[in-house]
């Protein structure tokens, strides 16, 4: 059984360069899956953090041709990862959902997702229809309409954690419980643990849940600048990875 830790960069945190730089310390320290961002100007559902990092990328670079075309030379460089993308509504209406989703494809993009709660029917029913596959969530009280909408889909589902300030789920407290909830319900895609994924105890509870995979946040963004912290947090998520 495989269990993939895919990790989340905001692209130009400071600087795409910089970014660019630690995707390769990533991948030196066992990585090989990354969902990265497009710096929005309302990136409303973001921690303060990722808020100030997609400002002050805007500020300098305002243009999202800047952008796509940093994700090319990701790419070019490290061909072999597995890339994700991450966008609010308002990116994909700058750019044109035709000329993202043809970006997308241009880059083989495993999967993207639609960040925040706007309407986006219209745009993941475009980009399925050209090849795509569009990220779909569960909340952590796992609202009917949530299981209904990812059945039948094949790539990842996420399924978020409780928030510190949720009452428990009653009866669904645990992974398992949730999992082993929505797979009886008919949810066949891939679910990936999300939210406060910050230790290997964390992610060792997902995967001994039935969580197929995690997706780690800005924990690691937050400690570049601390090189041996870096290195010992990533080596402590990456030995829950199994292939």
């Amino acid at each position: 059984m495989s269990f993939r830790v895919i990790y989340y960069i905001s692209l130009a945190c400071p600087t795409v360069d910089r970014s660019m730089d630690m995707v390769e310390k990533y991948i030196a320290g066992g990585a090989d899956s990354f969902q990265i961002d497009m710096p929005s100007h309302d990136p409303y559902g973001e921690t303060d953090f990722i808020k100030k990092c997609m400002a002050d990328a805007l500020a300098a670079h305002p243009s999202y041709d800047y952008y796509m075309d940093a994700f090319r030379q990701l790419r070019k460089r490290y061909p072999d990862i597995q890339l994700s993308i991450v966008v609010y509504k308002d990116v994909i209406d700058e750019i044109g959902i035709e000329r993202f989703t043809d970006f997308c494809n241009e880059l083989g993009m495993y999967s993207v997702r639609l960040a925040g709660n706007d309407d986006r029917d219209a745009y993941t029913a475009y980009m399925r229809s050209h090849g795509l596959y569009t990220v779909e969530g569960i909340g952590y009280y796992m609202p009917q309409d949530h299981i209904d909408r990812v059945k039948g889909l094949n790539n990842i589902v996420t399924l978020r954690t409780r928030r510190k300030t949720e009452a428990p789920n009653r009866g669904f407290e645990t992974w398992k419980q949730r999992i082993d909830y929505i797979r009886c319900q008919g949810v066949t895609a891939p679910i990936f643990a999300i939210a406060d994924m910050k230790s290997a105890a964390d992610l060792e509870a997902a995967k001994e849940g039935g969580a197929d995979g995690v997706i780690v946040g800005n924990v690691l963004m937050r400690l570049w600048d601390d090189e041996a912290a870096f290195k010992a947090k990533l080596a402590e998520l990456q030995a829950c990875a199994v292939k």
